[in-house]
């Protein structure tokens, strides 16, 4: 059985580390609005990451250096809805299509088409399924989802026409406009500037709160008389 060698190290590591143990289960309680800390501060900088992923306006002024540029492609498809689904994502951008089996083959202007995926990713980004347009027949995200399958199989085309410009453009579209859309739909953007008390507050609280643990760790060894230290040198005879 441990032995306690310093009563006042070891009373008072434990008075820390049962205070860190309670505010572990505050944190981990759903006391904070109906949600726990966790959940909290996670959707804060969740937030803040959604605020810096927004390249749409970018894209779409380079959208403008692509209009005329006519885009001829035959996209496969792995299921009929995914052919009615791209099908009709294809003409709202201008573009005219003509299906067989298993592909799509559209004919139209990448400019066009690029500025109508970022249009949806726009309002997808933006308020989620509220604002996003009704004319489709289906969800916000599975547009751009069906978008993304798009122009993921669009850069491939440019790739192999040795067309850089155009594959790095559309790269850029489904990296910078269509994912985010797609992974932060009904999370709220925001910028640093306008939750940075919150932001450092909570990076603030989880150093400090890291320290306390490890000063309470430390100071109930310290009590037990268990230290690091390093091994006596043997005398040589």
């Amino acid at each position: 059985m441990p032995v306690i060698i310093n009563r006042r190290a070891f009373i008072t590591g434990l008075v820390l580390l049962i205070c860190f143990g309670a505010t572990l289960a505050v944190i981990l309680s759903p006391v904070f609005q109906g949600a726990t800390g966790l959940h909290l501060v996670d959707g804060i900088f969740n937030s803040l990451s959604k605020g810096s992923s927004y390249f749409i306006p970018d894209l779409a002024g380079k959208a403008d250096q692509f209009t005329g540029n006519k885009m001829e492609v035959t996209f496969q498809v792995k299921s009929a809805e995914e052919l009615e689904k791209m099908k009709t994502l294809f003409l709202a951008a201008g573009a005219q299509t003509t299906a067989g089996g298993d592909s799509l083959r559209v004919t139209g202007d990448l400019g066009l088409v690029a500025r109508r995926a970022l249009a949806d990713a726009e309002a997808l980004f933006q308020s989620g399924e509220a604002s996003f347009p009704s004319q489709y027949g289906f969800s916000g995200k599975e547009a751009v989802y069906y978008w993304w399958a798009a122009f993921k199989q669009l850069k491939g085309y440019y790739l192999q026409e040795n067309r850089p410009a155009e594959a790095v453009f559309v790269e850029n579209v489904s990296k910078k406009a269509l994912e985010p859309a797609y992974n932060y739909d009904g999370i709220p953007p925001a910028r640093f500037r306008e939750m940075a008390g919150v932001s450092i507050g909570s990076l603030v609280f989880y150093v400090v709160y890291t320290i306390w643990y490890g000063f309470a760790i430390m100071l109930i060894f310290e009590g037990l008389g268990i230290t690091a230290s390093k091994p006596a040198k043997k005398a040589e005879a």
